[in-house]
């Protein structure tokens, strides 16, 4: 990862196993939620908020947190996990592939009513996965969990932009962690 002050996106290394437990918590929650349940809080266990799942994991002998709220149009995951070092990831995962061709890399539109509107580069790993660049994300995301939902814009290849819409509260618990070791309020 690149360190300094950059509105490029850092290098993302694609890592199957971390991509195979987000999927896996995405799939938790999407039936947690479905069945309105709710876990116990534990590592490793998936808790569940409003509509985020979320979880902590043993990542050699560090928690990591990460918690993911699904999109109201399609099977599209925001997730946002945070390593014990501090680290933000922001990623959007499609649990199959998106239904257009992505770029490798494109302008991601947010729009909240705390942030009209931003326009964060991505990068597409497959065609399943976009990761936020970080270093924005760390400053805009105190203010997108604010809000009620987030709209986000993804271009296709073409040039069109398909729109995804997240519920963002309640998420004062499933974000507590993250917040407090990725945002330090």
């Amino acid at each position: 990862m690149r360190s300094g002050r950059s509105n490029k996106p850092e290098n993302v290394t694609f890592n199957r196993s971390k991509s195979a437990v987000i999927l896996l918590l995405a799939a938790a929650a999407a039936l947690l939620i479905a069945s309105e349940g709710s876990a116990e809080q534990g590592s490793g266990e998936v808790n569940v908020q409003g509509g985020w799942a979320y979880t902590a994991r043993d990542h050699e002998g560090a928690v990591e947190h990460v918690a993911t709220t699904r999109a109201a149009e399609d099977a599209v995951w925001f997730v946002l996990a945070c390593g014990a070092d501090g680290q933000l990831t922001v990623s959007f995962i499609h649990s199959e592939h998106f239904p257009f061709a992505l770029r490798s890399v494109s302008l991601v539109k947010l729009q909240s009513n705390n942030v009209p509107t931003a326009l964060i580069e991505a990068k597409s790993v497959e065609d399943n996965q976009i990761f936020i660049a970080p270093l924005l994300m760390r400053h805009i995301m105190p203010l997108l969990m604010q809000d009620d939902e987030l709209v986000v814009s993804i271009p296709d290849r073409d040039g069109a932009m398909h729109d995804y819409t997240f519920s963002m509260q309640p998420n004062d618990v499933a974000l507590s962690p993250i917040r407090s070791r990725c945002f330090d309020f």
